[in-house]
């Protein structure tokens, strides 16, 4: 029988589900340093890793008032990243392929409702917003993130292709996460900062 939640545990999942976004950042927490590793075997790669872990817990903030009734909450989460997981392998068309290096219990308990209208209107502004926070930076700036973000180059390569040091692209990529922070946090979005807290691993 799945292990319930602690009363603990049980009491801050409430609390999320009603909205509570220091009691999300509570359970990022938790379950980030659990959640990367896991997702790092299956891509070998810190962009993607970081894709679907920020993509996760959107979903499970979206699904959250479904938390107090999880029993297994550990396990559900990790079913949501590797769903997130198999989405990704679905849009590269390698589906097939790696689906047989996974061994996920695609059961219907704790499964995910589908996203309404107004969760994809969430998801879509939550977009936006960082959108928007990435097209405010200066042109250098913007390229580097978007180099190393949209386009997966590794910081040795940005630095050879624009004639500068690592460190100098390390030091860019680290100030632009702190604007697209801030700008999250100006927009009302303070649960998705610790998205971005560990950005940092390119």
């Amino acid at each position: 029988m799945p292990d319930k939640p602690s009363n603990i545990e049980q009491g801050v999942l409430q609390l999320i589900a009603e909205g509570d976004e220091a009691s999300f950042r509570q359970l990022y927490a938790r379950y980030y340093p659990q959640l990367r590793p896991f997702i790092w075997k299956y891509t070998g790669s810190a962009l993607q890793t970081e894709d679907i872990l920020q993509e996760t817990f959107i979903r499970i903030w979206l699904n959250r008032d479904k938390l107090p009734e999880i029993e297994n909450l550990s396990a559900w989460i990790f079913k949501v990243a590797s769903r997130e997981y198999l989405t990704m392998l679905r849009k590269q068309l390698v589906y097939e392929e790696k689906l047989a290096t996974l061994n996920i219990n695609m059961d219907k308990e704790g499964d995910l409702a589908p996203l309404t209208p107004d969760d994809q209107a969430h998801l879509a502004d939550i977009r936006r917003v960082i959108g928007e926070a990435v097209a405010r930076l200066p042109e250098q700036r913007r390229r580097i993130y978007r180099m190393s973000r949209d386009e997966g180059i590794r910081i040795q390569e940005i630095a050879d292709t624009l004639s500068i040091t690592p460190r100098t692209v390390k030091n860019v990529l680290t100030i632009s996460l702190k604007e697209i922070r801030e700008h999250l946090a100006a927009s009302g979005y303070t649960f998705m900062i610790p998205l971005f807290l560990f950005l940092k691993d390119y």
